[in-house]
């Protein structure tokens, strides 16, 4: 099996991505992407715009894997608005899936002990 099937397998949420690098470094497993799409939708207006303002990388934590710690590093652009009636004239772009605006933790993630704490705090279910 490619490395890139294992990876879209064992992490869906990453393969929209281009995974450039995976290593380990102590106990963690750092993976390097960047996205691959050509545009990016305005989050205030929807209008897709192409021309790139700059561009930067997010460091993102991860489910762990086998007790390791899992970053994503990474490299998304800023794009310019375009439209003229858009309040929003630079945005970052979003992977679906993956990322929220000035989060570091991929959508939907939660620290598994965290989860079992606040279902224990909770008592138990209602039947």
């Amino acid at each position: 099996m490619p490395i890139s099937s294992l990876l879209a397998l064992l992490f869906p949420h990453l393969a929209r991505l281009r995974i450039e690098n995976v290593s380990q470094s102590g106990m963690s497993i750092r993976i390097t992407a960047a996205t691959t799409g050509p545009d990016a939708f305005c989050p205030v207006c929807a209008t897709p715009s192409r021309r790139v303002h700059s561009r930067y990388e997010r460091c993102l934590a991860d489910t762990p894997v086998s007790g390791q710690e899992l970053l994503v590093h990474l490299h998304v652009r800023r794009y310019f608005c375009d439209a003229p009636t858009c309040e929003r004239t630079i945005f970052a772009e979003q992977v679906p899936g993956l990322t929220t605006p000035y989060a570091r933790r991929p959508r939907g993630w939660a620290p598994p002990c965290r989860t079992l704490a606040c279902r224990w705090a909770a008592g138990p279910e209602p039947a």
